[in-house]
């Protein structure tokens, strides 16, 4: 053999290596779980990131896994509540008791979601295969614990801290039914709990007329405030007005006896002065309109100051 062909043979034979290396050597990804299948039976799992080697297709082929948590948020469903309202759950709460008595036994709307992992992934392929079975399993078997769950409790329980009880109660159901799938529940969370559209309008009318009753009944406090605050401020000014009517009254009946003393000393110093002042005073309040018209006699002692003195 000339080195002609020995270059060609040593050239495939280090190419055959090289595929042989390629076809036996594969990564993990620090994000995933892989399985080496032998004949489609698994043989050797891998958790953990790196490089490693596997016989070559088709002995052996690898199955990989997503190692991160996953989600599973399934539609709103509907859920009979329970209407014992007697429940221990419920001491705390500070619901209003109105609205719990109009929907017990009602359904309500309630949305939740799930975080799993997985947690064998031998089980998982055997039982699953990929994760769309497996979140379709997770849907179903949260349903059905959700709505065994809930329909045992009372409204207020779901609105109340008791919640978080019952969303441990509903991971651990869920745990017992999919551990044998390969599946770890993580966490189940209650996003919200909602009234259907016709107890939400009948509790929104109810809630309407109970405000309008309420400003009803404070309007009319208020209307009965303030007629007793006018009664009370009408009554005092009676009695003010009573009272400064007194006191000028007083104050009249002093100036009048002032007045009637500096007359009567008037009067006694000169009494013929004090007549003749007295009548003019008479005249002025008399006549000074130009319109009184008196019919007097003409020795009236009024007309004594008017008359000729001779």
């Amino acid at each position: 053999m000339n080195n002609d062909m020995k270059i060609p043979l040593f050239a495939f034979i280090i190419g055959g290596i090289l595929i042989l290396i390629g076809l036996s050597v594969f990564t993990v990804d620090e994000r995933e779980k892989a399985i080496v299948l032998q004949f489609g039976q698994p043989v050797k799992v891998y958790q953990e990131a790196g490089l490693k080697f596997k016989m070559p297709w088709p002995i052996q082929e690898v199955q990989s896994f997503d190692g991160r948590i996953l989600a599973v948020d399934p539609s709103p469903e509907r859920v009979n509540i329970s209407s014992d309202r007697n429940s221990p759950l419920l001491k705390n709460d500070a619901i209003d008791p109105k609205i719990i008595e109009e929907v017990s036994g009602e359904p309500i709307v309630v949305d939740t979601f799930a975080r799993y992992r997985i947690a064998d992934p031998v089980l998982f392929l055997q039982r699953l295969r990929n994760e769309r079975t497996a979140q379709q399993q997770i849907e179903n078997v949260m349903d059905s614990a959700t709505r065994d769950i809930l329909g045992n409790a009372t409204l207020r329980a779901i609105l109340s801290p008791a919640r978080a009880r019952l969303m441990n109660e509903i991971r651990d159901r869920v745990n017992i039914e999919m551990k044998p799938r390969g599946i770890e529940i993580v966490d189940i969370r209650i996003v919200r709990a909602d009234l259907t559209d016709r107890l939400q309008t009948s509790t929104v009318n109810r809630m309407i007329t109970e405000r309008k009753e309420s400003a009803t009944q404070t309007r009319s406090r208020g209307q009965e405030k303030a007629l007793e605050i006018k009664s009370t401020a009408e009554k005092e000014r009676q009695v003010l007005l009573a009272n400064a009517q007194r006191d000028a009254q007083i104050i009249k009946g002093e100036g009048d006896e002032i007045a009637t003393g500096i007359y009567a000393k008037a009067y006694n110093k000169d009494p013929d002065f004090y007549a003749f002042t007295r009548s003019m005073e008479a005249y002025k309040e008399t006549m000074s309109d130009g319109k009184t018209q008196l019919i007097l006699s003409p020795d009236s002692a009024f007309l004594k100051y008017l008359g000729d003195k001779k």
